[in-house]
């Protein structure tokens, strides 16, 4: 089982961009002891499958590594000790963790514990905050709130006997695989070539809902730097449903405080780039594709903007699940893996473009019902935070469990002062409440 091409890239970009996956959960109530939660948790990791992959690379990277299972190790633990366990003392905490890097041939995930918090939202009590970081190009954010749940929903089944799984082929066995495979690979890419053409033909038609337009660049799409800055916005999720759906809900706030926040920028020109799930391409772990979504910030009445919002995101999600975008995008699973390199390391990620598909990312996941539990703890709310990259130095998350949505802000103080980034917060608290009086 090797990795597919769409996931190789995401992890040798890695390198240069950022792209970590960071899910956060809160679990009010006593716990118990953090080693002993890690001692659990392992038990959990090894009874599942999926989590016992790591990748193995091939001698010259002359082909895609293979998943291959392994120990869960205690090295994939981390319990952090805080200086400062009140929830802005978390938030540091987790502007820091975003600057890490998982090396998927030693763990494609990573379990981070924060026990004795306090303050935390929706916690009267205190509480224990889990961390699970995942390469994105071990999982998307539907397939990594997937296994956090099989990680977190109860004391679950323990791994007892030999660990069974993938394994990697010999390093002959790969070496000849890649030899013998790459003019097969080069032949499909020149048939699925052609059909790509067809295929952009298809997408012009006048039936098919055209591409978003580009948005100019603002304050916030810069290069963010490598220091990462958090915050987080916890409410019900009826206070987003009153103007549509959360996703909904969410983005007409958001384009309300941007709008107030970015000042002279042209509010009727404010986009964001979301997140869509479409159906999945063979062995991709990853099955999503961004949509250019206006915000449309220079209408007032946040029910008309979240009306208009909806509209644009509906003939986004109609052109993405066309069939001629999936053939259009065909031949790059056909990509040998040294080419997909050489391109790489040519790429310069440091051009800046003239207009951008959003202002902003906002990525919006549900991850299901108000029942992991921990120890004796129960989940409160869960959190994300979507990667910065060279021209996106603002992003927001949505993450919902059970009835209860967090909203996340994350940037970098080479973008938004951390002054400024509270009067950011205060205005989408605003905008937020704003949408739960419509």
């Amino acid at each position: 089982m090797q990795l597919h091409p769409s996931d190789a890239l995401r992890d040798w970009l890695d390198d240069r961009v950022r792209s970590d996956q960071f899910l956060l959960f809160c679990f009010e109530g006593e716990a118990g002891d953090p080693d002993a939660l890690v001692t659990e948790l392992r038990q959990r990791a090894s009874a599942v499958p999926e989590l016992r992959l790591r990748a193995v690379p091939v001698p010259g990277g002359l082909d895609y590594p293979y998943w291959a299972a392994g120990l869960v190790g205690a090295d994939r633990f981390v319990v952090h000790r805080l200086p400062d366990p009140s929830w802005p003392g978390v938030q540091r905490a987790l502007g820091e963790l975003l600057t890490d890097r998982l090396d998927i041939t030693a763990a494609p995930w990573r379990l981070h514990l924060l026990a004795g918090v306090t303050g935390a939202p929706r916690c009267t009590t205190t509480a224990t905050v889990v961390v699970l970081q995942v390469s994105h190009a071990f999982a998307d954010g539907m397939r990594a709130s997937a296994l956090a749940r099989a990680l977190l929903s109860g004391p679950g089944p323990t791994a007892d006997g030999a660990e069974t799984g993938p394994e990697a082929p010999s390093v002959p066995a790969m070496l000849l695989r890649a030899v013998t495979r790459m003019p097969i690979q080069l032949g499909a890419l020149v048939v699925t070539g052609a059909r790509a053409g067809r295929a952009e033909r298809d997408l012009a038609d006048p039936a098919v809902p055209p591409p978003a337009p580009g948005c100019p660049l603002s304050a916030v799409n810069t290069d963010p730097g490598p220091r990462r800055a958090v915050r987080t916005i916890v409410c019900p999720a009826t206070d987003l449903r009153t103007v549509g759906t959360v996703t909904v809900g969410a983005l007409t706030a958001i384009a309300s405080a941007l709008r107030e926040f970015l000042g002279d920028f042209p509010a009727d020109r404010l986009g964001a780039e979301v997140p869509v799930s479409v159906a999945r391409n063979g062995m991709a772990r990853n099955s999503y594709r961004s949509a250019g979504v206006r915000l449309f910030a220079h209408v007032d009445d946040p029910r008309e903007r979240a009306a208009a919002i909806a509209a644009d995101l509906a003939l986004r999600r109609r052109r993405l699940a066309h069939p001629a975008v999936d053939l259009r995008d065909r031949p790059f699973t056909h990509l040998p893996a040294p080419l997909l390199r050489f391109g790489l390391a040519r790429a310069d990620l440091g051009a800046v473009p003239r207009t951008v598909t959003g202002n902003t990312v906002v990525s919006s996941v549900y991850r299901g019902a108000e029942d992991l539990v921990l120890g004796g703890a129960a989940v409160r709310f869960t959190a994300g935070f979507p990667g910065l990259s060279p021209v996106m130095g603002l992003t927001h998350g949505v993450h919902g469990i059970g009835d209860v949505v967090m909203l996340s802000i994350t940037t970098s103080p080479q973008v938004i002062e951390p002054g400024e980034l509270d009067r950011y917060e205060a205005l989408l608290r605003e905008a937020l409440a704003q949408v739960a009086r419509a």
